[in-house]
């Protein structure tokens, strides 16, 4: 058995190349391809084939399908792929999935974005249930999911609502790992993995271990990472944006500015889990505890630079950046979460029976120049209980119950949200029949939500989602998938509620300012029901030398809140941003094909060509801020027996279609190189592998980030690294 391991290969360690002239050049041939042939996988499984990856079933999916009879698109990252693509961050690791980005918040910070959606939008589950963390409250607060331990990641894009929340109507992201085993191995097995990256000066050490005794399955898996502040090309507050600000005092500007890094930005983390499970011949119940630790900084510019007001630095700045100026903002993070878990087969109507309850302990204290801020912390738990039933003639399906009760609380000087209960309980069926060459799907959910806050805050409300789909597999390899989707999305408590805990929410005599993101956010507690409808067509050939996919989605959104910066400032200077709603639209298409191009013995070399596509804006005129811009991009990847190497170049246009108050963003080429080699000694697996990143040493700036004028991605780095297996 091989332990799948987060380690190393990095679609960052594949070759990323962004840029203008290749995407007007490539991007209709790349099209009219794509719609010829369908699409493709990007990823080359060193041990594995893609046709058997293809039959692989998707945990996230309730009737056991697998990727390509499921009626969404999906992206599975597991096995090699995995290791490559894996970093810091849960958005970074599946960055370079067709229609998926990620939202930085300066180095610390990569939360997921699907299809210009993100924040509450975006459910992100391990192992199917929610991570009940702090990181849809506020765009610099990391999910408390760490991906170096992931074995699988299974991204939904697409309205994946019934299964997995009101939340989920951009997408879902799954992160899959063993701690609760649900079989026994046939042997202790296990990986230790080290590895260094030159761009941040960061070591990272990672394990793994799996046994059993009797009927006990036995797992162990533990981390630590440290790093330096990033290193970056230039300066990390664009000089065109210095000439923007009105601030007084230019010394002070000039001092906040650093060249060559981002100040702030080292970072120190550390996680340890165990779980043990009882096997039985028809089911399994086992549990896990894991602990999490992580502490990172915020660039100083994050603060500072956003709009006007008095600025205190020390007068030491570091050239080095270890620290910068008394204004230095980081989070210190904690987590407890414990799991229980199982499944029971049964010969009655009732085929299985399948649990999953999680308890989360979650805690991240703001310092502010070395004192503390706020103190945000989010306790809860939450239950998941699937029925699977006997076909009713045709009709197989599946009969779900889900349960969230969690308290929220910021204490502190930025105390913006007040201490809410919130509470909601959902009932969901999805049902299949196969008649012939197709298949129909349909599902439909209802939740009611409860949150209850102080000074007399309340809001509930009953949401409902239905969807219906169809497969027409045409050919063996091939398939043709419609979908139509309405869902609907309650208001989250940072949404109605922030700046309004006082006169029983009427806002109050003194906005509070959210210090990470300069900014004093208005909630309004009237805010409607989003209800959105979802039309997709695609097109996937997932067998053969030849596959891919071709999507093309259209998503109308009736009262799409967002967080709107206004014209107007506090006493003290701070920017007011206050939640809106208005009718938006998003659409895109998204296109990945995958082709051999020479074969010879164990010899492979394999072309990918990739591309996605968002336009999002309002009815009433405007575009909907930080949507990613077009990518497209090709990889080539050239694997032997023991060797793989790949190069991905990616082209990112710049982003011309911004919201008010939002600054435009230029294109830039990503270039990353990715190589291993897999030594065999005495049964035990070596991997030796090295990765550049951004080799181009381009100024990137993500758009999706609250920070692109003040803190880029980073700049050219080189990761090297040895992975045992045994």
């Amino acid at each position: 058995m091989e332990i799948i391991f987060g380690a190393s290969r990095s679609v960052d360690g594949t070759v990323l190349v962004q840029g203008s002239p290749l995407k007007r050049l490539f991007f209709p041939l790349f099209l009219g391809t794509s719609f010829c042939t369908a699409g493709a996988y990007a990823a080359d499984n060193h041990h594995q084939s893609h046709n058997h990856q293809m039959e692989e079933i998707l945990v996230t999916s309730a009737l056991k399908k697998s990727e390509a009879q499921t009626p969404s698109p999906v992206n599975v990252i597991d096995g090699e792929e995995l290791r490559e693509t894996v970093a810091n961050t849960l958005g970074e690791t599946i960055n370079n999935q067709v229609g998926v980005s990620f939202s930085s918040f300066g180095p610390g910070v990569g939360l997921p974005v699907i299809r210009g959606q993100s924040g509450n939008r975006v459910r992100v589950l391990q192992n199917s249930t929610g991570t009940l963390d702090a990181s849809n409250v506020s765009p610099d607060h990391n999910n408390s999911i760490e991906a170096l331990l992931a074995e699988r990641i299974e991204v939904i894009r697409g309205p994946a609502t019934l299964l997995y929340g009101n939340g989920a109507i951009g997408g879902v992201v799954n992160v899959i790992d063993n701690r609760i085993p649900e079989q026994l191995p046939e042997t202790a097995n296990g990986a230790f993995e080290q590895r260094h990256n030159t761009v941040n000066d960061q070591d990272t050490s990672v394990f793994k271990l799996d046994g059993s005794i009797g009927d006990l399955a036995l797992h162990l898996d533990g981390f630590y990472r440290e790093s330096n502040n990033v290193e970056i090309e230039g300066l990390a507050i664009r000089e065109e944006e210095e000439h923007h600000d009105d601030h007084d005092d230019d010394h002070d500007e000039e001092e906040e500015n650093t060249n060559g890094f981002i100040g702030n930005s080292n970072a120190r983390a550390k996680g340890l889990t165990g779980g043990v499970s009882w096997i039985g011949e028809k089911g399994f119940i086992g549990m896990s505890i894991s602990h999490l630790e992580n502490n990172y900084g915020l660039p100083p510019g994050a603060h500072e630079h956003e709009h006007e007001h008095e600025h205190e630095h020390e007068d030491d700045h570091d050239d080095h950046g270890e620290e910068h100026g008394d204004e230095n903002i980081r989070l210190d993070v904690e987590q407890t979460r414990f799991d229980l878990k199982g499944a029971r087969q049964l010969d009655g109507f009732i085929e299985e029976v399948r649990g999953h309850l999680t308890y989360n302990d979650y805690e991240h204290v703001e310092f502010e120049g070395g004192s503390t801020g706020t103190t945000f912390s989010s306790e809860g738990f939450e239950g998941r209980l699937l029925l699977d039933h006997q076909g009713l003639g045709n009709f197989d399906g599946v009969i779900g119950l889900q349960v969230i009760d969690r308290e929220f609380s910021a204490k502190g000087d930025e105390a913006f949200i007040p201490t809410s209960d919130i509470q909601s309980l959902a009932l969901f069926a999805v049902e299949s029949i196969d008649v012939g060459k197709w298949t129909h799907e349909f599902g439909a959910r209802i939740e009611a939500q409860d949150i209850d806050a102080e000074n007399s805050c309340s809001a509930s409300e009953t949401t409902f989602s239905a969807n219906a789909a169809t497969i027409f597999n045409f050919r063996e390899d091939t398939n043709l998938l419609l979908s139509v989707a309405r869902s609907e999305r309650a208001a989250t408590e940072e949404e109605l509620f922030s700046n309004r805990a006082e006169n029983n929410c009427g806002v109050s005599a003194e906005l509070i300012e959210h210090i990470p993101t300069a900014r004093a956010e208005v909630g309004d507690d009237q805010l409607d029901t989003e209800t959105s409808t979802n039309i997709e067509i695609a097109l996937r050939k997932h067998m053969g030398d030849i596959q891919g996919q071709l999507n093309i989605f259209y998503n109308d959104i009736s009262d799409y809140i967002f967080l709107s910066d206004t014209e107007s400032s506090t006493d003290e200077g701070v920017l007011i941003s206050v939640y809106k709603q208005q009718d938006a639209k998003f659409r895109g298409i998204e296109a990945e094909l995958t082709s051999p191009l020479w074969t010879k013995d164990n010899q492979r070399l394999k072309l990918t060509l990739f591309g996605d596509y968002v336009r999002a804006d309002f009815d009433r005129g405007g575009d909907v801020p930080r949507i990613t811009p077009m990518r497209y991009g090709a990889e080539l990847a050239y694997t032997t027996e023991d060797w793989i190497i790949k190069l991905r170049v990616t082209d990112v246009d710049e982003q011309n279609k911004v919201a008010a108050n939002e600054f435009e963003t230029d294109g830039y080429t990503l270039v990353s190189l990715y190589a291993d080699y897999h030594l065999h000694l005495s049964g035990q697996e070596v991997v030796v592998f090295a990765k550049g990143n951004n080799l181009l040493d381009e100024d990137v700036r993500n758009h999706t980030s609250l920070l692109k004028n003040v803190a880029p991605e980073p700049g050219m780095g080189f990761e090297v690294g040895v992975r045992l297996q045994f």
